[in-house]
């Protein structure tokens, strides 16, 4: 692995803060362990020396593992804090499903989500970097072969092409002072006014011919006329005789405010709200509450949230355009606050309902409707003492406990007979008796004389789980994040025991994400995201 990293990135000449105004970090992979290589990305060195010559602060590593490039992730955001525009270009292999892209770093096996999982970086984390400088946040993707829509955050501006135009993209246009940003050839950009984005700005006093006598007053004049006409026409005449005029960049302005789009103008509304990250959350937060599935509490509105808003906006009556004015975020806040009022109510209610002896079945009905309950630290300490108690008197009760565990999860009459049959004076052979009732009517399987071991679990979120196909060392390293979170799995063994399944289901609520208590893809690469995140804290 080659890295370049200019002076002023690692300090080693310059003992202040960076003074470069432009952040960038490049990314090429051109080897991997297994998967063909990308030849094109062993240009990225030079690219990164294009923008290092042109005063850009870099960060650019080749053919990197994952490790390497959560370093050079780190690196780069250490850079980038007091930067005034940032570019992140990857060049190289990447792992998609569903819209979750992933970069691979060079001891992936494959392009399968697994793999983006264990050997990449997401580049929906990646891309929330980005937004410390809105409208001046650009991530370009070389790809070796299509990808799927991506998340974006706001204010951020897209480029997926080629790994040969990506590296030429760098050198030929973020490289140079004043070039703007076209949708070209096999250039596919999208995202925050990416016709207009211009990465290095000219120095207008530098770049500006000296005006010769009188003709600041004669430009003055022209512009009076052109706003006293107020159309795009005038701002182009405008334009045509003053390219570097002193109200070169108002004119530009105004020909875009009148050309863009219903969506272009209720997008830039929104942009003027400056809504903070809590800020974002908390319009998340809300509508989560409100039913309406973000897909993430994370502070960015990619297509889960935007999609979640025009849910919204349709059942309130508002125009359907998936962003915000102040007054939907007010709006929402008030409606958000009352729904949690009511869960509140309804997590009281249901917690004081079980009185003060409250039973294993009870803390484990509450955990279930309530995994981040306000209750549920104390339902959690209480049911490990009550484990504890009957795991001293012999175990017996706790066998009867996981068996009673594994029957709920089977839901089949066969299962709950053979629960009864088992323990005909347990815990549970209520619950057990009533879970028959409600299924009768239904061609059921005749009860067994002796108890079964339970059936493997075949709901829609195991089998969901099953196909990312986790390896025991991927399994173990999910619990391990979930421990370090807070959420109490258990032992990490790579076995997604009760135990897991709670602590998953605590973790997706916490995050706003369908509290299913199995890994899917979104949980598994919000996870990792937060892992991203925590490194770069």
């Amino acid at each position: 692995m080659r890295v370049l990293l200019t002076a002023l990135t690692l300090g080693l000449t310059a003992t202040g803060p960076s003074l470069a105004a432009e952040s960038a970090l490049l990314i090429g992979n051109d080897r991997y362990d297994t998967l063909d290589g990308v030849d094109a990305a062993r240009s990225i060195d030079d690219a990164g020396q294009s923008l290092s010559d042109a005063g850009v602060s870099v960060v650019a590593v080749e053919n990197a593992d994952r490790a390497a490039m959560l370093e050079a992730v780190r690196r780069y955001s250490d850079s980038a804090d007091d930067a005034d525009a940032q570019a992140i270009v990857l060049v190289g292999r990447f792992a998609a499903q569903g819209d979750e892209v992933f970069y691979l770093g060079t001891e992936a096996e494959g392009t399968g989500v697994l793999d983006g999982m264990t050997a990449g970086l997401p580049v929906s984390a990646l891309a929330e970097l980005l937004t410390q400088t809105p409208g001046r946040g650009l991530l370009v993707l070389g790809a070796a072969g299509g990808l799927p829509d991506i998340d974006l955050p706001q204010g951020v501006t897209l480029v997926v092409t080629s790994p040969e135009r990506a590296a030429r993209l760098v050198e030929e246009t973020l490289a140079e002072p004043g070039a703007r940003l076209g949708a070209g050839d096999g250039i596919e950009a999208r995202g925050f006014s990416p016709e207009s984005f211009t990465f290095l700005r000219t120095e207008a006093a530098a770049t500006r011919p000296q005006a010769a006598p009188g003709a600041s007053d004669a430009e003055a004049d022209y512009w009076r006329l052109t706003r006293s006409r107020d159309d795009a026409t005038a701002y182009a005449a405008y334009l045509d005789r003053y390219p570097n005029g002193q109200f070169a960049a108002e004119a530009q302005a105004r020909i875009a405010g009148e050309q863009a789009t219903p969506e272009e103008r209720a997008a830039a509304a929104e942009e003027a709200l400056d809504l903070s990250r809590e800020g974002r959350q908390g319009v998340q937060q809300d509508l989560s509450a409100l039913g309406f599935d973000t897909r993430g509490v994370d502070g960015i509105f990619g297509s889960g949230t935007r999609g979640a808003i025009r849910g919204w906006q349709q059942d309130q009556g508002f125009p359907i355009t998936g962003y915000l004015t102040a007054e939907q975020v007010s709006t929402l806040d008030r409606q958000g606050s009352q729904r949690r009022e009511a869960q509140r109510a309804e997590d009281d209610a249901l917690w004081a309902g079980m009185g003060q002896d409250r039973s294993s079945a009870e803390l484990e009905n509450y955990l279930e409707r309530f995994p981040g309950g306000f209750h549920a630290a104390e339902a959690r300490g209480a049911l490990t003492e009550l484990r504890n108690e009957q795991a001293a008197d012999g175990g017996v009760a706790e066998r009867e406990r996981q068996i009673w565990r594994a029957t709920r999860a089977e839901n089949s009459v066969e299962g709950y007979r053979r629960y009864i049959t088992a323990f005909p004076d347990g815990e549970f052979v209520a619950d057990a008796r009533a879970a028959i009732a409600r299924s009768e009517g239904q061609p059921q399987p005749q009860p067994q004389g002796q108890p079964q071991p339970p059936q493997q679990d075949v709901s829609a979120d195991a089998q969901t789980e099953a196909a990312l196909g986790l390896t025991p060392a991927t399994r173990r390293a999910v619990e391990m994040r979930l421990s370090q979170l807070g959420f109490e799995p258990g032992a990490v063994d790579g076995e997604f025991d009760n135990g897991t399944r709670s602590a998953l289901r605590r973790y997706q609520q916490n995050a706003g994400l369908p509290q299913t208590g199995y890994v899917n893809q979104i949980t598994a690469v919000r996870l990792l995201a937060d892992t991203l995140r925590d490194v770069l804290r």
